[in-house]
């Protein structure tokens, strides 16, 4: 029993329960369930051993960088202007 590890501490964070469903099958696929990789993903967070995804050198946050730079934006004024806008995104 000297290799037994023992796990006294719970961490809990909320997903979307269609979020939640695909990880659940996209792990099955790799012979894994979600709580072993959880705990893979802590363990490696804790041995600082992970490289975070900088969405700030995104194709998309590149982009939109390079049109608030240049001048290329649409001011939104009003709810109603906002709403207009995101329709035709």
């Amino acid at each position: 029993m000297d290799n037994m590890v023992t796990r006294n501490s719970t961490a809990s964070t909320r997903v979307s329960k269609n979020v939640k469903e695909k990880a659940i099958r996209n792990l099955a696929k790799r012979g894994i369930t979600l709580s072993e990789f959880l705990r893979f993903a802590v363990g490696k967070a804790a041995d600082d051993d992970i490289e975070l995804i900088n969405f700030l050198d995104s194709p998309e946050a590149l982009k939109a960088k390079k049109e608030v730079e240049t001048g290329n934006i649409e001011k939104i004024g009003t709810l109603d202007d906002l709403d207009n806008w995101m329709d035709r995104l």
